[in-house]
């Protein structure tokens, strides 16, 4: 896979873990104002881990 396509593919995968944090940030507002700490959690690792990807491939191409 081409570093290119590999930074795209974490893009990708950045903004979907984005995009579920976000969902989860207002699920959490319209309800009983628990806030959901450990989906929280677990979607800020998926976040992270796909920027960390983006990040050691644009590394290895350098």
């Amino acid at each position: 896979m081409s570093s290119t396509r590999a930074t795209a593919s974490s893009a990708r995968d950045a903004v979907a873990a984005n995009e579920r944090i976000r969902a989860l940030v207002d699920a959490a507002d319209a309800s009983d104002g628990t806030w959901p700490s450990e989906a929280y959690e677990v979607l800020l690792r998926e976040w992270a881990a796909a920027l960390h990807k983006g990040v050691d491939h644009v590394n290895e191409a350098a």
